[in-house]
């Protein structure tokens, strides 16, 4: 039988293994004792003399030495790293529930790897209630702090309100995600569920709560090859040429209501994500670089942003102007409203742009607008922007920025800069003409 250790780290591999090996000379030596066999025990729970270099906590600058009160790891070297190190081979250790361990440390250094029973650092209850207070619900959806919150108190509950953070582990996570596909949740939602807790762990390494270092949440859940494959086809489809034409007629968008019109509009020449558009005020309309714009941004009341690269100023798109946007905007401030969909719910559960994703949904269910695979909806014209462009050889880095997509390797995140809003209209101008037979809102 084989059972993974949960780490990629050859020393904590080591120390683990020599962990579960103890477990079992302790098992064996507690049979021999009580059958009169009287074999000693070990004088250290690692497997080999404490000062054999096959010891995991062997090193020139640590020491392990025997103590009445468990064992000490004396750091005397000034090296972050070994500190760093010593430290997580220390918390394996102690979470494996192996005997004490006491410290002592180089002053200098500042290192302090105490791992004694008088410190026993907050429970997963209480870490919970700390990272929880820190999601901004002016920053947030509702319906994402909602799920957010879900998963941390689920985990929490799971794994026991009053057991000590500093003891949970990769197998403990791993466990739990094994608890939600036992109860037939989607990989997809599970996947969800480990990027909350992963970015609840990050907060507490930060905040001191946990050991700095490996991320018991990462790398829990991945896709395999047959999900990837399913997600991508069962997923939303951009809309083909005759689905827009079908889609954008006069007579189609007659039997829609002004604001979802121009929802719509907005969606097929931005990419712009529903609720992005749902929660636009009219002061996001401005002149940037000579270019009419409008701002995607967190700053407005009720408005949230999924990502810090959705913050981002997309310019109009000429189509947009001549259908009449800037006067629409215009229309509503003289109106004395303040925000492009005046009866969009601000704070709804799923967003400002759910009537928008409603509403669009029942118009292409109307018309019998359907998809080959997977599905249709509002999403599928941000699909439609992104495959268009695509196709007429716009540059990646044009398409991110437009969409509010973060490339995030290094060449794009430290060394290249942002468009300007011509340049952004420049590229994508001529590139978003789709062939639609009537053009009038």
């Amino acid at each position: 039988m084989k059972r993974s250790l949960g780490t990629r780290s050859a020393r904590l591999a080591q120390a683990q293994a020599y962990v579960m090996s103890a477990r079992v000379a302790a098992t064996f030596d507690e049979a021999r004792r009580l059958i009169g066999m009287n074999e000693p025990v070990p004088d250290n729970p690692f497997g080999f003399p404490l000062d054999d270099p096959r010891n995991p906590l062997h090193s020139p600058n640590w020491r392990v030495e025997k103590t009445r009160e468990g064992f000490k790891l004396a750091t005397d070297g000034d090296s972050a790293k070994e500190h760093a190190q010593a430290i997580e081979v220390l918390k394996t250790l102690l979470a494996a529930g192996t005997a004490p361990v006491v410290s002592s440390g180089d002053a200098s250094a500042g290192v302090d790897v105490t791992g004694s029973p008088s410190k026993p650092g907050i429970s997963v209850g209480e870490a919970a209630r700390k990272y929880l207070l820190t999601l901004d619900s002016a920053l947030l959806p509702d319906k994402t702090r909602s799920q957010k919150k879900a998963a941390v108190n689920g985990f929490a509950q799971w794994r026991g309100l009053n057991h000590p953070l500093a003891q949970c582990s990769r197998t403990d996570v791993a466990e739990w995600v094994q608890s939600l596909r036992a109860s037939e949740l989607a990989t997809p939602t599970i996947a969800n569920k480990a990027s909350y807790l992963k970015a609840c762990f990050a907060w507490l390494q930060g905040a001191g709560h946990y050991p700095m270092g490996d991320n018991p949440a990462a790398g829990q859940v991945k896709f395999g090859v047959r999900e990837k494959r399913l997600r991508r086809k069962l997923g939303f489809e951009a809309f083909s040429d005759e689905h827009l034409r079908v889609i954008f007629s006069s007579e189609s968008l007659a039997k829609l209501k002004e604001p979802v019109r121009w929802g719509a509009w907005l969606g097929l020449y931005s990419g712009a994500r529903v609720s992005e558009i749902g929660q636009l005020r009219l002061e996001d309309f401005c002149e940037e670089d000579d270019v009419p714009c409008f701002r995607i941004t967190a700053r407005g009341v009720g408005q949230s942003l999924k990502t810090d690269a959705s913050e981002r100023v997309v310019p109009i798109h000429p189509e947009l102007v001549r259908l009449g946007l800037l006067t629409y905007v215009e229309a509503l401030r003289r109106a004395g409203k303040d925000r492009l969909f005046p009866r969009a719910k601000v704070g709804s559960v799923n967003g400002s742009g759910n009537f928008l994703s409603a509403a669009f949904g029942r118009h292409l269910t109307a018309l019998g607008v359907k998809p080959k695979v997977g599905k249709l909806g509002f999403h599928s014209l941000r699909k439609t922007v992104v495959q268009t462009l695509q196709t007429a050889g716009v540059a990646s880095e044009v398409r991110a920025q437009l969409v509010g997509h973060l490339l995030d390797d290094e060449h794009h995140a430290t060394y290249s800069r942002r468009f300007t809003p011509r340049e952004l209209l420049d590229a994508i101008g001529p590139a978003l003409s789709y062939s639609l037979a009537d053009k009038r809102s």
